[in-house]
């Protein structure tokens, strides 16, 4: 049984899976994992044996502490590219710009309100007197500014694939297809 105690030597397991997974000492390179995240590259962190592991991280993130058996490094990594290779769910940042893998598109703050919504209800019906609420803290400015600014917004979304219908009568529902349909 082969055991990797340090980061330099598990690196090496990286370019054999065509650096698919990114592996990361931790807790040094923070900022590199964070870049990772943003663009949904999965990373395996290797927590050195002193150091406490991250507090949170995201379902394409893992973590071993070092020494780790080389066959529990290749399963983790292997496990990482599984989920990797699913379709990449939508992410809404904080400057309003609606990512999905590395594809991404720049939404107005109160189409950024309405995506917020739709994305925490994903598949779930959504009054539009709800959408209006959360888009519109203050009232909304007229009846149908609901309407008005979802044409806009699927226009701005469907390149991500994602759709969002009309529930007749009910309200509107998000629905994330397959990247390209």
């Amino acid at each position: 049984m082969s055991v990797i105690d340090d980061a330099p030597r598990a690196r090496r397991y990286e370019a054999s899976f065509a650096g698919s997974v990114a592996i990361l000492a931790w807790p040094e390179p923070e900022v590199e994992a964070t870049a990772c995240a943003r663009t949904g590259q999965p990373r395996l962190l290797l927590v050195a044996h002193d150091a406490e592991p991250p507090a949170d991280w995201d379902g394409l993130t893992d973590w071993v502490r070092l020494p780790v058996d080389d066959r529990d490094l290749c399963a983790r990594i292997a496990a990482l590219q599984r989920l990797a290779s699913r379709v990449p769910e939508p992410v809404l940042d904080e400057f309003d710009v609606l990512w999905r893998g590395d594809e991404w598109t720049a939404l107005a703050p109160i189409e950024a309100r309405l995506v917020e919504v739709l994305l925490a209800r994903c598949g779930s019906v959504v009054s539009r007197r709800e959408l209006g609420a959360a888009a519109w803290p203050d009232g909304v400015p007229g009846g149908r500014a609901v309407d008005a600014r979802l044409r806009r917004l699927r226009d701005r979304v469907e390149p991500l694939g994602i759709q969002i219908h009309n529930v007749r009568r009910r309200g509107l529902m998000l629905e994330v297809c397959d990247l390209g349909g």
